[in-house]
């Protein structure tokens, strides 16, 4: 997090904030868990902005996408690739017969699992809500977390087969893996769905322990930051190539795109970004903070449902959220409206004169 002294001369946004303590009103709460927890947290930190370098270069992004770009073709025929993915699968059938290890690495492979890290990352966001009064980190957290969808699609437009059955599937594909191969309803026997490339746990363990660093890297030790944002890509690859759960080149291909999508995400800055109509919401309390909790948790949850259920889900949850904002923006509109024309001020009846006196 930038210094005072390397912030720009702008006010603050915390100027006109009152009241600078914490957001719950349960004094037990407070006393027991959040007041021990200020200590770690510095002045000035309720203007919130993401601990994050803005690219310098395009160039990076370009060449990865590059990379992506040429493994997704070697895997679209039989190529050196194909081959090796397939003796790397050959073995982790072999190396499986160790239970514990086994068992470890599905620990790890939890890494990459997106009901548990972002889950985590949403709490982190709407610590950072309630601290900055502002609905900024919860903004980041889900533009940046629905370009996740993007890569859901490109999996199933892309078609590889997962490796769960490479027996199974050696039958039916003896060329190898390939890409749009397209067993969408299970060629071959047990062959699950065509969606292996890119891995998405690889992308989740770059994207969202990179937002988490965004979110909080600023009260973190340089050690803490390096260690969220190398250790889980690592520790993930181990685990899902070992336990057969994705092709070898399916994981580089995810770190990839997980590395494009962060840094296009420290591009923004969105400790500043024009808010437009949501602007209602700045500085935000903590009935807007809960509302928008719900409404993203509703959204996160519709992948999980039935496909009538998140249909609706996917329909009503945007229509309450355009509704909240239309009823938000008229209030503030009235309350803006009789701020500038001031309360009326009562007529003061005329005194007679004297001669009205007299009569």
């Amino acid at each position: 997090m930038p210094s005072d002294s390397s912030r720009p001369a702008t006010e603050r946004r915390s100027a006109n904030i009152t009241d600078r303590g914490v957001t719950v009103a349960d004094r037990a709460v407070v006393s027991q868990i959040i007041t021990p927890l200020r200590r770690y947290i510095p002045i000035g930190w309720f203007d919130w902005e993401p601990f994050a370098r803005r690219p310098k270069s395009w160039w990076p992004d370009l060449a990865m996408f590059v990379g992506f770009l040429a493994l997704a073709y070697l895997v679209t025929y039989p190529s050196w690739l194909v081959r090796l993915d397939w003796t790397v699968r050959m073995w982790a059938v072999d190396a499986n017969d160790t239970i514990w290890l086994r068992d470890l690495a599905k620990a790890g492979a939890e890494l990459g699992q997106a009901r548990t890290v972002a889950t985590v990352t949403l709490f982190i966001a709407i610590w950072c809500a309630l601290r900055s009064r502002s609905i900024r980190p919860l903004l980041m957290y889900v533009i940046s977390f629905i370009t996740l969808a993007s890569i859901l699609g490109l999996k199933h437009l892309l078609g590889r087969p997962l490796s769960h059955h490479p027996f199974q599937l050696e039958q039916v594909s003896p060329e190898g893996p390939l890409l749009f191969t397209y067993f969408a309803e299970g060629g071959g026997g047990n062959i699950p769905d065509a969606t292996a490339f890119p891995s998405g746990h690889a992308v989740n363990s770059i994207l969202l322990f990179g937002l988490i660093v965004m979110l909080i890297g600023g009260v973190l030790p340089a050690w803490a930051r390096w260690l969220l944002l190398l250790a889980p890509p690592v520790i993930v690859f181990c685990s899902q190539v070992f336990l057969g759960q994705h092709w070898l080149s399916d994981e580089p291909a995810g770190f990839l795109l997980g590395l494009i999508i962060i840094r296009m995400a420290k591009r923004v800055p969105w400790h500043t970004i024009p808010l437009g109509p949501i602007k209602v919401f700045d500085p935000a309390t903590r009935r807007t903070i809960l509302i928008s909790t719900l409404l993203i948790v509703g959204v996160m949850i519709t992948p999980t449902l039935h496909l009538v259920p998140a249909l609706i889900s996917a329909a009503v949850l945007p229509t309450l959220g355009l509704i909240w904002l239309w009823a938000t923006t008229k209030t503030a509109e009235r309350q803006r409206a009789l701020t500038v024309s001031g309360p009326e001020e009562p007529e003061i009846p005329a005194q007679p004169t004297d001669g009205q006196r007299r009569t």
